[in-house]
């Protein structure tokens, strides 16, 4: 009984770690919100958040510590706190994608649909919509965006 309750236990933790934003990432105290939003297409995707300061992520999450949380899309946005001043990968994660990110290449191909963004101040709004050429990234306010692919160079 103990042993259930012990593994019950590690699974709550387990879980509870992944969903929602991550404090402890080593990323600067200052922080904002940005207002990430979706098309009506993507209504079961959500936004997973990696830091890049130091370099691609891997995009395992949970273990990762450069995991940094996620957020259910929504049309309407959703805001997630992100560092200001530090490079932060965002994907758009949608189930539906997955055997295509699986034969595409894996990581190669995630970081083909992600963008690195930096956060300079507040009132950033991020828009991820579906495009002929995949996933098209806009955004408003102060922040910078580039292709995930920025962080091999």
């Amino acid at each position: 009984m103990r042993l259930l309750l012990l593994a019950l236990t590690l699974l709550v933790l387990l879980t509870a770690s992944c969903n929602g934003p991550r404090r402890g990432y080593g990323a600067s105290d200052s922080t904002e919100d940005v207002l990430v939003m979706v098309g009506a297409s993507e209504r079961n995707g959500a936004f997973k958040f990696y830091d890049a300061a130091d370099g691609c992520p891997s995009y395992r999450d949970g273990v990762n510590r450069k995991y940094m949380g996620m957020v259910k899309a929504k049309e309407e946005g959703a805001p997630f706190p992100l560092p200001v001043g530090t490079p932060v990968h965002v994907f758009l994660f949608s189930p539906k994608d997955t055997q295509g990110i699986l034969t595409d290449g894996g990581l190669k191909s995630v970081r083909k649909r992600a963008a690195q963004v930096t956060i300079t101040g507040e009132g950033a709004t991020l828009t991820a919509t579906r495009g002929d050429d995949g996933i098209e990234w806009t955004f408003t306010g102060p922040v910078t965006v580039e292709p995930g692919t920025a962080c091999e160079d």
